[in-house]
């Protein structure tokens, strides 16, 4: 641990303005935020570098348990810390998947051993499993995740309307978020059935096949069945204008609803599966170029809700060979934060970096912690907790293994110049990574949901 109190001489990224001063902290807490140099013994010299809230990743995916042969909750969080995400939530689809209250149960205690960061569990159902969310604590629990269609490492999928308008009427009548996978099966199916039976084997095909029209049908579908019941919706890892459209809609109609936008989603598109193929290969599949220019005018405008890395993690050798049988999704955590920084100058210039930041600042933490009920972790403000995120905007930062906290130790962004490297992380007053060394062996916080 640590004897700092404050970080000073900081551009402090509040979710009203960025402030020029220093940011004090007491007992986990945030007590003070005021301008100018306060410097002590005690203080954190940020020395003019940007100090954002600590992020949260709403979509991990740590593989534990049943998978740690690709990463397991200590590589996994540690990366996450070296990333700049003070909490995440784990995702359920595991071996076994987090579809019932006894596995719940077991995956909080798991964490509570191996985490180190602060962490919430996304419930996980299949159709057996719905029961379960009749009996689930609200609190426990950020929601129940649906995959309304499935990949290569999906165990569970809800691909029947029926189904689905059981668990959006459980969820709106007992107080809990929907979080949906929005992939239209469907069309998927007859998408890909089509294209292999033309012998496509190019990465394009995988796009193709997952078109827009996928996750926008899709994204409908799950907001008029919220809008029937009432139901709070999060859309996951949205890649479309239309998807945000839905959004928009279901907020017209009384519903609270929000979507997030990954780093690889806004960096890469399907120009690039030249260069890095299956090593990109994601669902929901890569966007043309005219699609991510479009998501980062939406960025801009705040029209995007959340920002996470959805850290996917698999062996290269799941990853290669044949475009429709190479496992679908790509690790990311500790390069995120990085991309986001490094795609917004390109698009935007250095010189609006700030109106950048005040938008990482509100999608990575602020309006995630509102929407899913974790009010202490809803940006830097006095009285919240001191989880924060040191970045260097003008440091370039060439991408290598042996940054890695990862398991995997690969990265479709290797050998890669970034800017916005975390220099430091703090969660709940303590410096827990610093310039490439995790300094803590202190483990998470489980935290429970606000209602």
């Amino acid at each position: 641990m640590n004897p700092y109190f404050s970080i000073t001489n900081a551009r402090i990224v509040t979710p009203a303005a960025i402030i020029h001063g220093t940011v004090s902290f007491e007992n986990g807490k945030i007590s003070d935020i005021k301008k100018g140099n306060h410097a002590s013994k005690n203080a954190c010299d940020a020395r003019g570098n940007y100090v954002l809230p600590g992020l949260i990743e709403t979509h991990g995916h740590f593989r534990e348990p049943g998978f740690e042969h690709k990463e397991d909750i200590p590589h996994g969080t540690r990366a996450a810390l070296a990333g700049g995400f003070t909490t995440v939530f784990d995702m359920p689809n595991t071996n076994p998947p987090i579809t019932t209250i006894n596995r719940l149960h077991e995956q909080i205690e798991r964490y509570k051993k191996r985490s180190f960061c602060d962490f919430a569990i996304n419930f996980g159902t299949s159709v057996s499993d719905i029961p379960e969310l009749e009996n689930v604590d609200p609190t426990e629990i950020t929601g129940v995740k649906v995959f309304m269609a499935g990949h290569q490492t999906t165990p569970t999928t809800i691909i029947k309307r029926e189904d689905q308008e059981k668990i959006w009427e459980i969820a709106a009548r007992r107080g809990f978020p929907i979080l949906a996978h929005a992939e239209d099966q469907e069309l998927v199916t007859k998408r890909e059935t089509m294209l292999q039976n033309q012998g496509r084997t190019d990465m394009l095909a995988y796009s193709e096949a997952r078109n827009e029209d996928v996750v926008i049908k899709a994204a409908k579908t799950a907001v008029d069945i919220a809008i029937k019941y009432r139901t709070k919706l999060w859309i996951l890892h949205a890649s479309t204008e239309g998807e945000f459209d839905a959004i928009d809609y279901a907020r017209k109609n009384g519903i609270e609803a929000g979507g997030e936008v990954t780093g690889y989603q806004l960096f890469f598109t399907t120009e690039d599966y030249k260069k890095l193929g299956t090593r990109i290969k994601v669902s929901p599949a890569l966007r043309a170029p005219e699609a991510n220019k479009k998501l980062w005018e939406m960025v801009r405008a705040g029209r995007i809700d959340g920002f996470c890395s959805e850290h996917t993690p698999h062996t290269l050798e799941e990853k290669k060979g044949n475009i429709w049988k190479a496992v679908s999704g790509t690790p990311g955590i500790q390069e995120s934060v990085a991309v986001y920084v490094t795609g917004w100058i390109r698009k935007f210039g250095k010189e609006t970096i700030e109106e950048g930041l005040m938008r990482l600042a509100n999608m990575g933490s602020t309006n995630v912690a509102n929407f899913f009920g974790f009010p202490q972790k809803s940006g830097i403000k006095v009285g919240n907790d001191a989880d924060f995120v040191m970045i260097d905007v003008n440091q370039p930062w060439e991408v290598t293994k042996q940054d890695l906290f990862t398991k995997l130790q690969w990265s479709a962004y290797e050998d890669m110049e970034l800017f916005g490297r975390p220099q430091s992380t703090f969660l709940r007053g303590n410096l827990v990574y610093k310039q490439g060394k995790i300094l803590t062996e202190k483990k998470g916080t489980w935290l429970k949901r606000d209602q």
